[in-house]
């Protein structure tokens, strides 16, 4: 049994001859927020080539094993030490990959190879000596900080609303962006307390946003706009990896933060004179859309009044969101999988260098980002045309973004030393991911409109955490074995993850809003935009024994009836 298209699908009134909906460029002003925020935390991966010194400190002496060799200049089969910082890439300063100094130091053209910056840059650096585990404590600590403001983020949005939460993302990032330079001259343990605050800003973004998705997208809309604009991070990826390549190569590594920074301020400004939380509060919004978002929104189940408590038994004890935040574990777990191990297996088993090719790189960021969009339009049509209902739609679109990597996981290990097959199912696997937005992302406001935000929040955390975990579970299994076979066993570890969790959600989760999502809104009787039929048309719109699910419900109602 199918659940019913709640609210309307009818077209939406015309806004104007020749206008633009509001709505619209709300969507456009939250989509620019995603691309410059997202710039302002990856542009260092990019300076800081440019930031620290070419290391001198030597390595243990172990034979690296390219079972699938490129062809190398001696024209046999061996790794040579001339063929090594070409399938590695920069090894330090006059070093081989084995720690041994080469006969001669890199020339111009080959700093410029291995670098992608000209040996004047690196020489006007400061020349921050920082070994590799520096390195790596200074990129990771954003995300260090990052999980713990996620929950929190959603919660103050919705109450106090996404134009503030989501502006003070931007202000922070702004003014910690142009702090860093001098953070990072001054002393790497001060970079690193920047890296965490700014961590610490950028948490509440993905669940801020949810909050004014439920108050501004019709549902019919929801997976377009949610695929459009959330997943402009991946946009921001390409952007600001180019982008920040240049910056560096004419103007220096400094301005790699102040010209992002620059441009999210600008933004930030936007921001705050052009958005507002609601149709009600917008100025320039004319009368028919303004009621028509109001009443498919309201139909859908999200209530002009803020809850000032938060029902978290109920929410902790919901099959539909536990089915919401399995599948984010699920996709965290092979999206980090696919996206942190795959171009280490490229490089140490295939022998093929990333670096080679700038377009590798923002390839499966542009795929990703293009079925995600893709999907959300094809799921708006199919819905508003009728040929899907809403939970339809979620399962089928859950089912391509998670059983689509898992199949291309699959394919990887059986491409064999095939480079471009091994990129190919790459990027289709980036594709099929991108789904995500249509289901699994957007199913948060189907039921619980009202708390968008804080449930967005816990299963953002729970995507940050497994993501966290599979860099140690690859370590294990590749430990001192960086073998064909051994990396087959990594692939496939994701496989059953991927399935395993998709079917979950494929059986537990639902379109209908949950009874919680009114807890703590007695006070809606007096709202002049809903009223208790409002309330209740929503919730009721289904048989009492599917309207509500619960961990203590799968006992006594059998799977077919969740909804």
């Amino acid at each position: 049994m199918d659940e019913k298209n709640e609210v309307s699908t009818k077209t939406p009134p015309c806004c104007g001859r020749g206008r633009i909906p509001v709505r619209v460029g709300i969507g456009l002003l939250a989509f620019l927020g995603f691309l410059t925020l997202t710039s302002t935390r990856i542009n260092l991966s990019v300076a800081i080539v440019a930031m620290v010194r070419q290391n001198h400190s030597a390595t243990t002496s172990i034979t690296h094993s390219i079972e699938c060799q490129q062809p190398t200049q001696s024209g046999t089969g061996n790794v040579t030490s001339s063929s090594l910082p070409h399938a590695y890439g920069m090894c330090g300063d006059g070093e081989g990959i084995c720690g041994t100094r080469q006969p001669e130091a890199r020339n111009q053209s080959e700093e410029d190879e291995h670098t992608g910056f000209p040996d004047s840059e690196k020489k006007n650096a400061q020349g921050m000596d920082w070994d590799e585990v520096t390195q790596g404590l200074i990129l990771a600590s954003f995300f260090h900080s990052y999980t713990f403001t996620q929950i929190l983020g959603g919660r103050l949005a919705e109450k106090y609303g996404t134009r503030l939460i989501f502006g003070m993302c931007g202000v922070g990032s702004v003014l910690l962006s142009m702090f860093t330079p001098l953070a990072a001259r001054t002393h790497y343990i001060a970079l690193i307390a920047v890296r965490l605050l700014h961590g610490l800003m950028q948490g509440p973004m993905w669940p801020s946003m949810q909050v004014l998705v439920s108050r501004w997208v019709p549902p019919h809309e929801r997976p377009r706009f949610v695929s459009a604009v959330y997943f402009g991070s991946d946009v921001s990826i390409v952007v600001t990896l180019a982008m920040c390549g240049m910056i560096i190569e004419t103007l220096g590594w400094a301005a790699a933060f102040y010209i992002p920074g620059a441009l999210c301020c600008i933004w930030t400004i936007f921001w705050f004179v052009f958005t507002t939380d609601s149709p009600n509060q917008h100025p320039r919004i004319s009368q028919k859309e303004k009621a028509y978002i109001n009443e498919a929104v309201r139909s859908s189940g999200t209530s002009s009044v803020r809850a000032k408590n938060m029902p978290w038994r109920s929410v902790f004890t919901s099959l539909p969101v536990w089915a919401i935040f399995i599948c984010d574990i699920g996709n965290g777990f092979g999206f980090s999988l696919i996206f942190n191990q795959l171009p280490t297996f490229m490089t140490n088993i295939l022998g093929f260098s990333i670096k080679e090719n700038g377009l590798l790189s923002s390839l499966p960021f542009l795929c990703r980002y293009f079925g995600a969009v893709g999907s959300g339009i094809v799921s708006d049509h199919l819905v508003i045309s009728g040929r899907l209902s809403y939970i339809n739609a979620r399962r089928i679109f859950c089912g391509i973004a998670m059983f689509g990597p898992a199949t291309m996981c699959l394919a990887v290990t059986f491409a064999g030393c095939s480079a471009p097959l091994t990129v190919a199912f790459l990027c289709l696997a980036y594709f099929f991911n991108g789904a995500i937005a249509s289901s699994q992302v957007v199913n948060v406001t189907d039921i619980t409109p009202n708390f968008s935000g804080t449930v967005f929040g816990i299963s953002n955390t729970f995507f940050s955490l497994a993501m966290s975990i599979v860099p140690l579970c690859a370590g294990a299994i590749l430990q001192d074995q960086q073998t064909m076979e051994q990396w087959r066993t990594v692939f496939w570890m994701c496989i059953p993850i991927y399935i395993i969790t998709g079917i979950f959600y494929l059986c537990f989760c639902s379109t209908t809003v949950q009874p919680w999502n009114f807890s703590g809104l007695d006070s809606m009787i007096h709202d002049t935009e809903s009223s208790d039929t409002d309330i209740m048309a929503r919730t009721n719109t289904q048989p009492s024994g599917c309207a509500l699910r619960t961990i203590a419900d799968i006992t006594t109602d059998p799977p077919h009836c969740v909804k």
